[in-house]
């Protein structure tokens, strides 16, 4: 059933086909979905789907700022994230405020006591949750991203965009048919 092919897709990618859908089919599948996973879906639909938050993805790797590098290692073992995920490693407060971006780098070399507050980047390029598709593709074009952190107005992290989708977001209908394999 829909609701089950939604709920195994990708997130964001559940959000997707909201434009072939109508609000009542729309709300027949939520029903049926799993209540974690309609909650994410409704959350998803919120927010235009030409803004940040229609872009975005909850799926990334984020872990508590009071870490230390080998803790932090043992968090993303039990996490498991998918290889295709992990662009950057957010850390967050206990409030979920974005507080840096950590390297993969730098974590496999740090010292296994070293805290990552010691070594996170703290300049984070974010975007608001009500940035234009536009202004995300600039954000990601002028830094060099591979993927884009999304905040709300307190500066919590509630999701990333990733440049695929970016890419996606901002091509032309014709491109895209032309291109699948590249932003498909």
């Amino acid at each position: 059933p829909a609701s089950e092919l939604l709920a195994q897709m990708a997130p964001g990618a559940a959000a997707a086909p909201r434009a072939d859908l109508s609000e009542d089919r729309a709300r027949e599948i939520l029903a049926l979905m799993e209540t974690a996973d309609a909650d994410y879906v409704r959350e998803l639909l919120s927010f235009p789907e030409d803004t940040a938050g229609g872009l975005m993805t909850t799926e990334y790797v984020a872990v508590s700022v009071g870490l230390s590098a080998q803790e932090c290692i043992e968090a993303l073992r039990v996490l498991e994230p998918e290889a295709e995920h992990v662009y950057y490693v957010y850390v967050i407060d206990d409030d979920e405020h974005l507080i840096g971006v950590l390297s993969l780098r730098d974590l496999i070399v740090a010292r296994p006591e070293t805290p990552i507050a010691d070594f996170i980047r703290r300049n984070v390029f974010t975007v608001n949750l009500e940035a234009t598709r536009d202004e995300v593709a600039a954000t990601m074009a002028k830094y060099n991203l591979m993927a884009l952190p999304v905040v709300d107005a307190e500066d919590r992290l509630r999701g990333i965009i990733t440049v695929d989708d970016a890419l996606e977001s901002v091509l032309p209908e014709g491109v895209k048919r032309r291109l699948p394999k590249l932003v498909g």
